[in-house]
């Protein structure tokens, strides 16, 4: 049984609502629970110790429809709050093709907001993901199944000097390295 993974890798700026809907019928669930997360970042006037904005998940043209609204979870890290949840497809009638509408909602406080590093997997599945540098082709961002951040940072030659990791209680960096040349006249 084959099931097929959503995931968006593009950063949404959003000033009212957003919706994706899949057209193509590409994305063909089976019946099971699965894992929706992303991250969502508000723009506000005054600091927020939570966001209200939300995902909502619609799959339509099947006899048991699905709708779920999921809500920021944990703290607020580097301006971002995670927004994780589980949706349960019950049943899919097999001469029916659904409709799958992800809808990302701002909050009505918000002056503008931004949804990223948005997935929808099976719920036994694992999944990573990977952001390298547009230029140089190097691994800047490493997404784990949690959806957490492991981020690589670069000197001028290449190397690497910094590796930091997000976690529910924030950004720590957990290896730093810094080397040397002496300088030959």
């Amino acid at each position: 049984m084959i099931r097929y993974i959503l995931f968006f890798v593009l950063l949404i700026s959003v000033k009212s609502n957003a919706q994706y809907s899949d057209q193509t019928n590409s994305f063909q669930p089976t019946p099971g629970k699965y894992v929706v997360s992303g991250w969502i970042k508000e723009i506000h006037p005054t600091q927020q110790l939570t966001y209200t904005g939300s995902i909502k998940i619609s799959l339509t043209n099947t006899s048991a429809p699905l709708m779920a609204t999921l809500h920021p979870v944990g703290e607020i890290i580097d301006g971002w709050q995670l927004i994780a949840g589980e949706v349960d497809i019950v049943f899919l009638e097999p001469a029916t093709v659904p409709r799958l509408e992800i809808e990302l909602v701002c909050s009505d406080t918000a002056t503008e907001c931004y949804f990223d590093d948005i997935r929808f997997h099976p719920y036994n599945g694992s999944m990573k993901s990977f952001v390298y540098d547009e230029q140089t082709q190097r691994l800047m961002a490493e997404l784990d199944e949690n959806n957490y951040a492991t981020f690589y940072e670069y000197d001028l030659e290449g190397g690497l000097i910094r590796v930091k990791k997000e976690t529910e209680k924030g950004v720590f960096t957990i290896q730093e390295t810094r080397s040397n040349s002496i300088k030959q006249n």
